[in-house]
């Protein structure tokens, strides 16, 4: 997806414009919450456990990374309008 107004690399381009992603994110976050619930509070020591915490944790940290740049974007349009 090639944005025109940013010259920036397309991590930025992408970054709270990409459907698929935000959806897939969407998904992935509050399932690996509730697996890591689930199966590893009582050993969150474990090797298996920090895997998916850090999993978890990265989901849910680039959907509100897309979220508060999708924000961002359509602010500026309501601005600019």
């Amino acid at each position: 997806m090639g944005c025109q107004a940013c010259t920036r690399s397309v991590f930025w381009q992408k970054l709270g414009r990409c459907q698929r992603c935000i959806r897939q994110l969407s998904v992935l976050s509050p399932l690996c919450w509730v697996g890591w619930f689930i199966f590893y509070r009582h050993q969150p020591t474990t090797i298996d456990a920090i895997t998916l915490f850090v999993a978890a944790s990265s989901t849910t940290l680039l959907l509100v990374a897309h979220g508060i740049r999708a924000w961002q974007l359509r602010s500026r349009t309501a601005i600019s309008k």
